[in-house]
């Protein structure tokens, strides 16, 4: 495999344009723009960031581009043009970290080329930003006169990001500003942490919480406070960086959440997500998050002597921070992603490996919308992210790890893949009121598919019935699995294949980027519906996408290049051997499986992860799929076994809460290996008492229905406890 071109290559052949304009969002490369519209901010990065001190040619094309956003009839810049460098109305405004960053490019641009009225430009720009924030009383963002207050929310990032740019744009001794500024930071603190907000009133915004990015430009802030001779700034730094070393870290696969609650726990916080400045009420790894922490940790440690536990405690974070940007590196096209997410199995506990970012405000970059939904691919790579990426880890070519060794090969154990039948008999009567279930199920059609809800703009965190390949799997699963009729087949499979792209991967929508998860519905979809050799379906195309998306490692990805772990290879696999194909390194992705094996009997979803529900499940379900015997599967249905609760469900890992989604995946791990619970009874009752009253299914008894994946999982399960659902179904339709 060749190597990637270095970060600074890349973002120079793939980022930048001819012209050194710096669109917001790439797909996987140049080919592939996902947002072409640029920000104030990525052009003043990228001046700061990219340049050498011997690339003073690079510097005078940056300040070019920077220059287009200069608002030609009031001071300051505009925030927002379009690729052509037409300006958005909504970028008439003066946000003033945006434009102190405007400002210190065009000081470092200046002092590049040797232009001394450049950098005089730059202090004058400066000095009216600084003046703007005082006057104001630091306002979140400024009209385009910059005397109307648009927003007057203090956030912590505005205030570090203006100390910032006051340290390098104003004098070593004395500011005035800087005074301020530090006076204005120490009212964020909230004991070892840093509110990631403050309210109109001056009063910290709970609902905000902490976040890691905020967090680290403060400690960057509290560094450059203390070398110009703040008492107590380097301590507020150590404190605020052991925080988020301590609180954030996401123990299961490293790395840190993009934040913590008020009282420093990661948890899904609709009311924050509503009811606070718009966000996504799921917490999240981003990899600009952890460039900012690495630069922050270097920098505190840097400073004087912390003491050894304050040291290992920012060494630490930092090589994790630099785990990640490394992890979160494409092997092949080079470049970093945008990060990655993890649904929630109960309110405090992630579990599925999540390759987007959900329900995010509108006009976010990068976002696509579905139905009532906003989201991020977590594979996209934004220009910020290439760029504080490059000031954080160098211009370096990331060595990416080889597979593992495949030690013993599992026993063969032939695999017939037959999808001709689904069951060998109904439910039993009265487990549930399968005729109120089957009219909530057919009331999610929507043109040619099937959303995720029946419900056409629901309020809440509900989805709405816009049809995505996601939620058309689930009901046609059910109707074949309940011996009923699936309407307008023909129109589904239009429907289906209309959303295979270019590169042979499948969207979430028509247009919408290609995913290995996305590929996996619409194929299986196609397959059971008896649609593989429609003449809309490129076969050839998706193979070839679902083996770009392996990692040198073994693993498969959400997307080329994009990090691998079970949930994407068991996906993957499924997906080929649906296709009558294999995968091009078959070795390596049984050796990458067997490396997530662990002592217990179960799998986690990385190499060295604890065990769950999920991984076991996906691992085994991938190996089944490739012929093979999964090995030690007595271990694995005991451990399985051993998170049955008294009540029936199954916690999803030992030391884990009890999950609906969990127990489907227990269960279903339990009946691919030959096995049921320990308790089959309390587990189908546990199971029918989640029925709600509209005939959808919840997570939790008596709360409204949640989607179609939640009856899938309840109709699906209940087939499996009853030992009726077709072996092959079960490995194969998930």
């Amino acid at each position: 495999m060749t190597s990637p071109p270095s970060l600074r290559s890349f973002v120079r052949q793939h980022v930048l344009d001819e012209v050194a304009r710096v669109p917001a969002v790439l797909g996987r490369d140049s080919a592939d723009v996902i947002t072409p519209d640029r920000t104030l901010r990525d052009a003043a990065l990228a001046l700061l960031t990219l340049p050498g001190p011997d690339d003073a040619a690079l510097a005078g094309r940056l300040l070019d581009s920077l220059r287009e956003f200069a608002d030609p009839e009031l001071p300051g810049f505009r925030e927002l043009i379009d690729v052509t460098g037409a300006p958005h109305p909504i970028g008439d405004v003066r946000t003033p970290s945006a434009q102190a960053l405007a400002a210190w490019a065009l000081h470092r641009a200046g002092t590049l080329t040797g232009d001394d009225a450049l950098r005089a430009e730059a202090g004058g720009h400066w000095e009216r930003v600084a003046e703007a924030v005082l006057r104001h009383d630091w306002p979140a963002r400024l009209d385009r006169s910059a005397d109307a207050v648009l927003d007057e929310s203090g956030p912590l990032e505005e205030t570090a990001v203006l100390v910032l740019a006051a340290d390098a744009l104003t004098p070593a001794t004395g500011s005035a500003f800087l005074d301020a500024a530090a006076d204005r930071l120490e009212r964020y603190v909230h004991g070892d942490a840093a509110w990631d907000r403050l309210t109109p009133r001056g009063a910290p915004d709970t609902l905000r919480g902490h976040r890691t990015g905020s967090s680290a430009l403060a400690a960057l802030a509290w560094a450059a406070l203390h070398r110009r001779g703040r008492a107590g700034a380097a301590d507020l730094a150590r404190r605020v960086l052991a925080h988020v070393h301590e609180h954030h870290r996401h123990v299961g696969t490293g790395g840190y959440w993009d934040r913590s609650s008020a009282d420093s726990a990661v948890r899904v916080d609709a009311v924050a997500a509503l009811h606070g400045h718009p966000d996504s009420p799921f917490p999240a790894k981003f990899v600009a998050d952890h460039a900012l922490l690495a630069l922050a940790a270097r920098a505190v440690a840097a400073l004087d002597d912390p003491g050894e536990a304050d040291g290992a405690v920012l060494k630490a974070l930092a090589q994790e921070a630099e785990a990640e940007l490394e992890r979160y590196s494409d092997p092949v096209a080079g470049g970093v992603f945008h990060g990655q997410g993890s649904w929630f199995s109960t309110p405090t506990d992630p579990t599925v490996p999540l390759a987007r970012h959900v329900m995010v405000p509108a006009r976010t970059a990068g976002s696509f919308a579905v139905g009532n939904t906003t989201y991020v691919p977590f594979h996209a790579k934004h220009a910020r992210t290439q760029l504080l990426a490059l000031a954080a880890l160098g211009d370096r070519t990331v060595a990416f790890p080889a597979a593992p060794e495949l030690v013993e090969r599992p026993e063969p154990d032939p695999f017939d893949n037959d999808l001709g039948h689904v069951t060998t008999g109904r439910l039993s009567e009265g487990l549930v009121d399968l005729d109120h279930y089957l009219r909530w199920l057919r009331s999610t059609a929507s043109g040619l598919g099937y959303g995720l809800t029946p419900y056409r703009s629901p309020l809440g965190l509900r989805s709405d019935r816009t049809a995505q390949t996601f939620s058309v799997l689930h009901v046609v699963s059910d109707l074949l699995a309940l011996d009923e009729p699936v309407p307008n087949t023909p129109g589904v499979l239009t429907g289906v294949f209309a959303t295979q792209n270019p590169d042979g991967g499948f969207g979430e929508q028509p247009g919408l980027p290609s995913e290995t998860f996305t590929t996996y519905c619409a194929v299986l979809t196609a397959v059971v519906l008896g649609g593989a050799d429609h003449p809309g379906f490129d076969r050839d195309a998706c193979v070839a996408f679902l083996r770009s998306c392996q990692r040198p490692e073994g693993g498969f990805g959400n997307a080329p290049g994009f990090p691998g772990d079970a949930w994407h290879s068991h996906l993957a696999t499924l997906t080929l051997v649906a296709l009558d194909a294999r995968p091009e390194r078959e070795d390596d992705l049984v050796a990458y499986l067997l490396s997530c094996r662990n002592q217990d009997g179960g799998y986690g979803n990385r190499p060295g992860s604890p065990s769950d529900t999920f991984a076991t499940f996906r691992a085994i379900g991938a190996l089944i799929a490739l012929g093979l015997r999964p090995p030690h599967s007595e271990r694995s249905v005991r451990w399985l076994r051993g998170l049955q609760t008294a009540a029936g469900g199954f916690r999803y890992r030992t030391d884990g809460a009890e999950s609906f989604v969990g127990s489907y995946h227990a269960i279903g791990g339990l009946y691919m290996l030959g096995a049921r619970p320990a308790d089959t009874g309390a587990c189908v009752r546990w199971i029918t008492a989640r029925q709600s009253a509209d005939g959808g299914f919840s997570r939790a008894p008596g709360a409204p229905s949640e989607t179609t994946d939640e009856g899938f999982i309840a109709v699906q399960a209940l087939h499996m406890l009853e030992g009726k659902l077709n072996r092959s179904w079960a490995v194969m339709m998930t």
